[in-house]
């Protein structure tokens, strides 16, 4: 090569590579752009991009549990592609499987409201402690007519507040002491209570008794079955000799220095519960209207009362002790006054230690007894009506 020419052979080198390297770097580029052509579209298909697939929540659960929920026909998501409704239109937005739906809700829509059978199951009768009648149908049912003549009869009797009528809902099968909320009427039974802290069933009453199931029957057309009027009297003085027996109370006196201002006496037992009832105040257990607790100012003393726990009346695991002291004490800080035994001394623990032994075993006695303390039974027949 001669060397005058070197200049023009370098500079056509350079040329040369120049050319080379243009044509690699548009074949580099046509080859990149292939690529992101093909990865595009296979973005469109749903291949290959992360997002595109249905994500897996993070579970708790072992895989045996898992396995018992694909064997119990749970559905599991595929790899299937794009689902879409049978009623949807293809240009609707595709769906993926297991993406929850927002459904418009309807607030106009109501569903139909269940009605629930009023009454109770079976009857309420005592047949330990009441005179029982039961008073069936001769034909059908007893409709509205004869449910009210039946009202009729005991209402202007002399016993009506000894007497209770429970009715049998022709319908529903279940068991009203209300007369209004029976149209027809399958059975009735009509009771009367043998004795309580204020009466005891005597002769002429159980004939009376007797005579007005008599009537009744025939007014309503029905079938009586009555009660013996022996087994009625002598039922009567075994409740008589229990009630007597167990007819007890708790008392202790609130006591102060000077005389009770009345109106601060009203004001300490209305906060603590006490109803005023004339001549004392009434403490009853708690949803009901049996009165547990009394409140009894002293004719004598003036700066004496006497709070006593109706012992019958209150159930053992209601801890009925423990509310009658709490009241004590309440009355006492509002009063100024101090709780004391029947001869005057305080009332500590030594004392109350023993009226909750004592208290434990009347209640058991009564138990035994087949009158619990508390129950529904002694509640009625502890009553002085």
């Amino acid at each position: 090569m001669p060397v005058d020419n070197l200049p023009l052979w370098i500079g056509a080198a350079i040329v040369v590579f120049i050319v080379i390297g243009y044509v690699w770097s548009a074949r580099r580029n046509h080859s990149s752009d292939a690529s992101a052509r093909d990865f595009k579209e296979k973005l469109g298909e749903g291949v290959g991009d992360p997002l595109a697939e249905t994500p897996q929540e993070p579970s708790f659960k072992s895989e045996a549990e898992k396995d018992a929920e694909s064997d119990d026909g749970i559905e599991v998501p595929s790899d299937e592609g794009l689902v879409f409704d049978d009623d949807e239109e293809l240009s609707r937005e595709p769906r993926f499987p297991g993406q929850p739906v927002q459904e418009e809700l309807d607030f106009t829509a109501s569903g139909s409201a269940v009605l629930l059978s009023q009454g109770r199951s079976a009857p309420d009768i005592d047949s330990g402690i009441e005179a029982v009648v039961n008073f069936v149908p001769r034909e059908g049912n007893f409709d509205q007519d004869r449910i009210k003549a039946l009202e009729r009869r005991v209402n202007e009797n002399r016993l009506r507040d000894l007497i209770r009528v429970d009715y049998q809902n022709a319908v529903t099968g279940r068991w009203s002491h209300k007369a209004k909320a029976v149209v027809s009427c399958s059975q009735i039974y009509m009771t009367m209570l043998l004795a309580n802290r204020g009466r005891v069933l005597d002769e002429l009453t159980a004939s009376g008794f007797l005579q007005l199931a008599d009537h009744v029957a025939i007014e309503i057309n029905a079938d009586a079955a009555l009660p013996d009027i022996q087994m009625m009297l002598d039922a009567a003085r075994q409740i008589a000799e229990v009630i007597t027996h167990y007819d007890n109370a708790l008392s202790v006196k609130i006591a102060a220095p000077e005389d009770f201002d009345q109106s601060a006496v009203r004001m300490a037992a209305t906060a603590c519960g006490f109803t005023y009832r004339g001549d004392h105040y009434e403490r009853c257990i708690a949803g009901t209207k049996v009165p547990a607790m009394q409140l009894w100012p002293s004719k004598q003393l003036p700066n004496e009362m006497e709070l006593t726990l109706d012992i019958p009346m209150t159930s053992a695991a209601a801890n009925p002790l423990g509310d009658f002291f709490a009241v004590g004490n309440d009355l006492c800080c509002r009063l100024g006054a101090v709780m004391a035994d029947s001869v005057g001394q305080p009332v500590g623990s030594p004392i109350a230690a023993l009226i909750c032994r004592q208290l434990s075993e009347m209640y058991g006695q009564m138990a035994a007894s087949g009158v619990p303390a508390g129950s529904p039974r002694a509640r009625r027949i502890f009553t002085r009506i």
